[in-house]
């Protein structure tokens, strides 16, 4: 067996830069400021020039897939790497803006986007349907390879540094390790895997190759999981249907989850359906897209319910908007039978970057919603008269107490109390003296909420006043003290309610508490 020489490794690595130069230069961005961030150094920039240049990572990759599939000229490519840098620097200037909560929730949406682009963007327009399959299949395991290789790599690394440590005696800072680990997933990582990217796009297309185990995964792993979903969300809207009880906030999840795994099963089997053996895949993918419908509206009608209730949240707001995508979906491969898989990848990137900005977008809508809604509830208590918002004269009812206080907060935290400033005619600066910037913490908000609601003469609920029904705790005090018996007969300890019998002058008792009542209640046989 030969091992690869350095001068192999090195020829190898060149070609990566000069093919992704880009895409390392945002990896070694990514790199220094997070080990710099270590240091404490730059820590008001790290997270906006962190998340801006992994970012990078995946939308440079996608646009200079593109860009070489198509075989443009130098200046062009040069016009569309400046675009992306734009877009990325757009992002890197918008932060500050933002709450933390809307800019990681919008990071989070724009790096799932680009990571789509990559998987579509090169077979943008081109009918290569096999070769769309192979090039992803390729990504998906250089990435994997790419990280086992970074994961043992640092593990290695590590004991080597643990062991300089221990054995020689030899200092260690414990920051070498946070540096090691950036270093490795953020330069190393992204190396290996650019360096197995394919190149040759037409051959992807002649390629038949097909592994066995994708099969395996797919048919006795993947299809069971989903049968077993289908099931348990089929006998749940059973249960709906005969309770009336609308179905829990997690719903989403389960849906999410069987749309996700039943996809992922049918492109795991895409270039094998076509084969006499295996026409069962297309029957296969024609009722799953059926049988997903029931659940997909369940979601729906379950998210409007919540949201006519308690109004958008971009929570509620994304679960709408996936429901909404599952639907169209489904409806496109039931419709038209389309053996087109990239329009699952497509679709979704469009719906997650028309999500992100705009008066139609999640963090818009929901400020609307959320904010009507305070609005409703202020206006209810006589507070928030023709715009003008002036404090309680009478008793505000707690559920307009607890509501209110809860959509503060919410506001406060996510978008800053800008939202509701008109309404003091600029007098909230005076008494949000944090200022009207979003908090950074949930327990801020909380306490900003406090001293407005405090100025508007509304009395605070706190979430363990909201919570229904009461609950009650009982505990003994365990210590060494003293306890006078005088006029009694017998002490002794309890520590479970209802007790276990407790044999008093040969009489059974058994103890219990009457929470209604507030008392201890004490049996003798079934007598009081």
């Amino acid at each position: 067996m030969r091992f690869p020489s350095l001068k192999l490794l090195v020829s190898a690595a060149s070609a990566s830069f000069v093919r992704f130069p880009l895409v390392l230069v945002a990896a070694c961005t990514v790199t220094v400021t997070a080990m710099l961030a270590i240091e404490e150094v730059g820590e008001d920039t790290a997270p906006r020039l962190i998340t801006a240049a992994l970012l990078g990572l995946p939308l440079f990759t996608a646009l200079g897939l593109w860009t070489e599939r198509r075989t443009w000229q130098l200046t062009t490519r040069l016009v569309v790497s400046l675009i992306g840098l734009a877009a990325l620097l757009f992002f890197f200037l918008l932060w500050p803006g933002w709450s933390e909560v809307v800019a990681f929730t919008r990071f989070a949406q724009f790096l799932v986007a680009f990571h789509l682009l990559v998987a579509f963007l090169p077979y943008f327009g081109i009918e290569e349907q096999n070769g769309f399959w192979q090039y992803n299949r390729f990504l998906f395991l250089r990435f994997l390879t790419a990280a086992l290789y970074s994961a043992v790599l640092y593990v290695g690394l590590t004991i080597a540094l643990v062991a300089l440590d221990q054995l020689l005696g030899i200092d260690i800072p414990d920051q070498s390790y946070g540096h090691l680990f950036f270093l490795i997933a953020g330069i190393v990582h992204p190396w290996v895997f650019l360096s197995g990217v394919p190149k040759d796009f037409s051959a992807l297309d002649r390629l038949q190759e097909y592994p066995l185990g994708l099969k395996v995964m797919a048919q006795y792993i993947l299809m069971p999981i989903v049968l077993i979903y289908l099931v348990i969300l089929t006998v749940y809207m059973g249960k709906i249907i005969i309770t009336q009880d609308w179905p829990s906030g997690w719903i989403g999840y389960l849906v999410s989850s069987v749309a996700t795994v039943g996809m992922l099963s049918l492109l795991l089997l895409h270039p094998i359906q076509e084969q006499e053996e295996n026409l069962w895949v297309q029957t296969y993918g024609r009722w799953f897209y059926v049988a997903l419908f029931p659940s997909i509206i369940m979601l729906l009608l379950a998210v409007g319910k919540r949201v006519d209730q308690y109004g958008f949240t971009e929570r509620r707001y994304f679960l709408v908007v996936l429901a909404a995508w599952l639907f169209g979906i489904a409806l496109y491969y039931t419709i038209r039978r389309s053996k087109n898989i990239k329009v699952i990848p497509a679709s979704l990137f469009v719906v997650a970057v028309l999500t992100a900005f705009g008066p139609w977008s999640a963090y818009r809508v929901s400020q609307r919603s959320q904010t009507d809604r305070l609005a409703g509830h202020l206006g209810r208590a006589g507070m928030l008269q023709d715009g003008i918002l002036r404090p309680a004269t009478g008793e505000v009812s707690f559920e307009d107490r607890r509501e209110i206080g809860e959509i503060l907060t919410y506001l406060i935290w996510t978008h800053g109390s800008r939202t509701i400033a008109p309404w003091f005619q600029g007098e909230l600066p005076a008494i949000d003296t944090a200022g009207l910037e979003a908090a950074k913490r949930e327990s801020r908000a909380i306490g900003r909420t406090q001293v407005i609601m405090k100025h508007l003469n509304v009395a605070y609920v706190s979430r363990a006043e909201a919570r229904e029904p009461t609950s009650f705790r009982y505990s003994t005090r365990r210590g060494v003290d003293l306890t006078p018996i005088t006029g009694y007969d017998y002490m002794f300890r309890l520590a479970r309610f209802p007790s276990d019998s407790v044999l008093v002058d040969g009489t059974p008792l058994r103890f219990t508490i009457d929470s209604a009542a507030a008392a201890l209640r004490i049996t003798d046989q079934g007598g009081e």
